[in-house]
């Protein structure tokens, strides 16, 4: 077996352990320690607030019908980025990943303008007896921004690989192009359906920033969310109450991962002799694509520019409404600066340490058999489908004055005369970006290490090679492309996170990241402040962009490289 030959896989696995356990679980778990403190009757009771079931009501259902709508859209999109080749099909494939760097709470206040009676969709809509922002609309039309890459990242691979063989059979036998679809392409598609409305229906239910603004968190209208009830109750020193309504999202939070991680695995045991024999059929008995195309590419199209691209230029067009020379002073305050500085010496720390492990864990994932690989797994997602704010949480609930580490850490700071704060400082804020970005660079990792198998890593073992030299000389430059996406990727998120450090930084000036301060700004509510904050997030855009440039670019490397083998 593999994990006989291969060396590493006791450190791998005592190294990716160590480091879940110490940064998510052993936080989390504080939360769950916690809210078991306040009894049974009073847990009980907060949880059936009235409020807090509104909460849970409107985050559960605007969630559900953003991840049918994304689901309904990803298939289009996964569709027509496969199947059909047109101008433009790179940009439109890259554009897709824009939520995934953009900053929460960039598109939250982009959105929350653009929809208003004001704004460049709002006002025609508001002509129309359409209101979106401060409503349920709204929210749900949030949640579909920020879901829609899961559903399409999920189906696209299947497509990629589905062996036409099977489509060519059922034209052979008579099937039209609609019946072929239902009957045997969407069976083979469902797993990686339920796979992607999964985790948009996940992330949306704990989604914090990019709600918060569009949703008006009216408890009259019945616009608040979880997430910001529970911000809420930190705000107001609750956290008994804050950690009773965390542990509900938890558990919700885990049994969705939970699903997804089983379809995941009934779909790899159920698929692999649809794909495998892919190449051994070119498909030239497929029918051509008819006119149809046209009408799906235009409405993918017109689906990314207007959930996608429109906010860009909302952003631009918002950023320089009081001239160029506002913007530059905007950019240049005192504030701002220590924003980037804060945002940047987090996002370095949190990169060195995510990239360590996702390299440990992916080789351990990839490379191994073992009892408990797939609850690892599943354990390692975690900060996928959980709210940031309970990231916030888990630290305070660990840390703080009330966190059964607060004694440890008092201890050290009277032994060594030392002042060390974790919770409203930057090792705070610093640990909220490592958990939230925790799973980006092994996600990246872990599929390709997969698809190039360990054929070469086993051959120089039996060679007697070392584990860092395999690692070194046969298996990283199979993975370097993916690894320097991973790495962008978890780089420009978090450069944005917003919900879990907002919930560890308190002071402006000190502890605030830019998303932070662009949320200062923007409550504010003069005009020159929120110019000035949609002027700060143009700088987390243009990274943003940059990051999709980076991606396209490492990805048609590898494809040239795949291509040249």
């Amino acid at each position: 077996m593999s994990k006989q030959i291969i060396p590493g896989f006791k450190l791998t696995l005592g190294i990716t352990v160590t480091m879940l356990s110490l940064l998510i679980l052993i936080p989390l778990a504080s939360v769950l320690v916690y809210s078991l403190k306040i009894g049974p009757s009073q847990f009980f009771e907060v949880v059936t607030d009235a409020a807090v079931t509104a909460a849970f009501g409107t985050s559960i259902f605007c969630s559900f019908i953003a991840a049918v709508i994304n689901t309904i859209f990803g298939v289009l999109l996964a569709w027509v980025l496969v199947r059909y080749d047109f101008p433009g099909k790179r940009i439109l494939d890259g554009l897709i990943e824009l939520p995934f760097a953009l900053p929460t709470a960039v598109a939250g206040i982009t959105l929350s303008k653009m929809y208003s009676t004001t704004g460049e969709l709002g006002e025609p809509l508001s002509k129309l007896g359409i209101y979106v922002s401060y409503t349920h609309l709204g929210l749900t039309m949030a949640l579909i921004f920020v879901g829609i890459p899961f559903v399409v990242r999920a189906i696209q691979p299947v497509l990629l690989k589905f062996n036409p063989a099977y489509e060519e059979a059922a034209y052979i036998l008579g099937a039209d192009r609609r019946k072929t679809f239902f009957k045997v392409i969407l069976p083979e598609l469902r797993p990686a359906l339920l796979t992607g409305f999964g985790l948009a229906f996940a992330r949306g239910i704990g989604e914090y920033g990019s709600v918060i603004y569009i949703a008006g968190n009216s408890a009259k209208e019945h616009t608040q969310v979880v997430s910001y009830i529970i911000m809420q109750k930190l705000n107001y020193l609750d956290y008994g109450s804050a950690t009773a309504i965390a542990l509900v999202m938890l558990i919700i939070s885990f049994l969705l991962l939970l699903f997804i991680n089983m379809v995941q695995v009934y779909q790899s045991r159920r698929t692999s002799g649809v794909y495998e024999v892919a190449s051994a059929t070119t498909g030239d008995a497929l029918p051509q694509p008819g006119k149809g195309r046209y009408i799906m590419i235009g409405i993918s199209a017109l689906f990314v520019v207007i959930m996608l691209i429109m906010p860009l230029i909302s952003i631009i067009r918002n950023s320089l409404s009081k001239g160029f020379g506002f913007y530059l002073q905007s950019l240049s305050t005192q504030y701002v600066k220590a924003a980037f500085g804060v945002t940047i010496i987090a996002t370095v720390i949190t990169l060195i340490v995510n990239t360590f492990f996702g390299l440990v864990a992916s080789w351990l994932m990839t490379r191994f058999t073992f009892k408990g690989k797939q609850v690892l797994a599943t354990l390692i997602d975690i900060p996928f489908s959980i709210s940031p704010v309970i990231a916030g949480l888990s630290y305070i609930m660990m840390f703080g004055r009330l966190g059964w580490a607060y004694p440890i850490i008092e201890s050290i700071n009277s032994a060594l005369g030392t002042d060390i704060q974790i919770v409203f400082a930057l090792p705070g804020v610093v640990l909220a970006t490592i958990f939230v970005t925790f799973p980006f660079v092994s996600r990246e990792l872990i599929p390709v290490l997969n698809t190039i198998g360990c054929d070469e890593e086993e051959a120089a073992a039996l060679m007697g090679a070392k584990g860092l030299t395999i690692f070194r000389r046969v298996t990283l430059p199979h993975i370097k492309w993916a690894l320097i996406y991973g790495m962008i990727l978890c780089t420009a998120r978090a450069l944005g996170e917003f919900g879990a450090v907002n919930a560890l930084s308190k002071t402006r000036g000190v502890t605030f990241t830019l998303p932070l301060e662009i949320d200062a700004l923007y409550l504010a509510g003069s005009s020159d402040s929120i110019v000035a904050a949609f002027a700060v997030s143009s700088i987390l855009v243009i990274i943003a962009v940059v990051v999709l440039i980076l991606r396209n670019i490492f990805e048609h490397n590898e494809t040239v490289k795949t291509a040249g083998r």
